[in-house]
């Protein structure tokens, strides 16, 4: 199994259509209890490659081998699947003990697909949200839409539907583009955020190596304001080439209605710059939430490490309820 993002997900299936072989996703509609993963987790499956995770154990094992029978036999009709996770279950029952119950929508996906997916794979790369349906006709796409829920699921009788709201992504901008920068953009993308770089510096090689940021752009930390937006999918990240830019920068976005604003820094550094703020009228509302020193304690040391403290203190938030 290949570790890719939704994206590089969709990517990869386009590619195996545009050669004339085919796929199969298989994604959870609808949970009840606690059965492992949630409606919208997805796998993709070819016959050379398997990406995403449905929740893992002996249920995704016998997934997977439905799907892989289906692009042997060419069968092109969507099914779904419910199954109970009960040892008492009399009836679908998956093999795992973990209580409660999923539906799976299986679906085969061909070349009549690949305008579809083209279409996905751009709203990834845009950033620019629009809705995937699938139902028993099979998937379709609606760009520029969303949905009021990030997914909906409902069945009358026989005739059932699901709908999600897709590339309505998490963006994270990196203020600084130095070596942590490299490291956690590296990381974030695995976790399905659209990534922006800015640093003031020409030709910083941190930025010349970093293949992982959707956009990446120099220029002056007096205008950073204006290329931070707001709202409940913004995260802003601090991490200048010094501690005078790191101030600088951060009296210029801390009001910013982000989900998550952090500072690089040690415990010193941070006080200190907070310090210096609040002497100049910043509120210490606002300082209280500013993440800072950033990320979650791990005793972590060298880039790598502390991207996936900062990593793990992102997905906190962003998985915490929004105030």
């Amino acid at each position: 199994m290949f570790i890719m993002n939704e994206q590089q997900s969709w990517e990869t299936v386009l590619d195996t259509l545009e050669k004339g072989n085919s796929a199969v996703l298989v994604v959870i509609i609808d949970r009840e209890g606690s059965a492992p993963n949630s409606p919208g987790a997805k796998m993709f499956v070819t016959l050379n490659e398997v990406s995403g995770t449905v929740g893992g154990g002996i249920s995704e094992h016998n997934l997977l081998n439905r799907a892989k029978s289906l692009l042997k036999e060419g069968k092109l009709t969507t099914e779904t699947l419910h199954l109970e996770h009960s040892e008492t279950a009399e009836e679908n029952r998956s093999g795992m003990i973990c209580s409660g119950s999923q539906t799976f929508a299986i679906v085969p996906l061909s070349k009549e697909n690949m305008n579809i997916i083209k279409e996905i794979i751009s709203a990834y790369d845009k950033a620019k949200p629009g809705v995937l349906t699938i139902n028993d006709k099979g998937i379709s796409f609606k760009a520029n839409k969303s949905l009021v829920e990030d997914r909906i699921f409902s069945k009358e009788n026989e005739i059932w539907s699901y709908q999600e709201n897709i590339a309505k992504q998490d963006k994270l901008f990196i203020i600084g583009g130095g070596h942590v920068s490299l490291a956690l953009s590296r990381v974030m993308k695995t976790l399905d955020f659209h990534i922006t770089v800015y640093d003031d510096r020409e030709n910083l090689p941190t930025m010349n190596n970093n293949t992982f940021a959707h956009n990446k752009q120099v220029l002056s930390y007096e205008n950073i304001a204006e290329n931070i937006p707001e709202g409940d999918n913004i995260y802003a990240i601090v991490m200048t080439f010094g501690h005078v830019s790191d101030e600088n920068v951060l009296d210029k976005i801390i009001s910013k209605k982000c989900r998550y604003i952090g500072m690089m820094a040690s415990v010193k550094k941070a006080k200190t710059i907070f310090s210096n703020l609040e002497k100049k009228g910043i509120s210490k509302e606002l300082l209280d939430n500013v993440h800072s020193p950033i990320g979650i304690k791990i005793r972590s040391n060298t880039p790598e490490e502390i991207a996936i403290s900062i990593a793990a203190e992102i997905i906190l938030t962003k998985n915490s309820n929004f105030k």
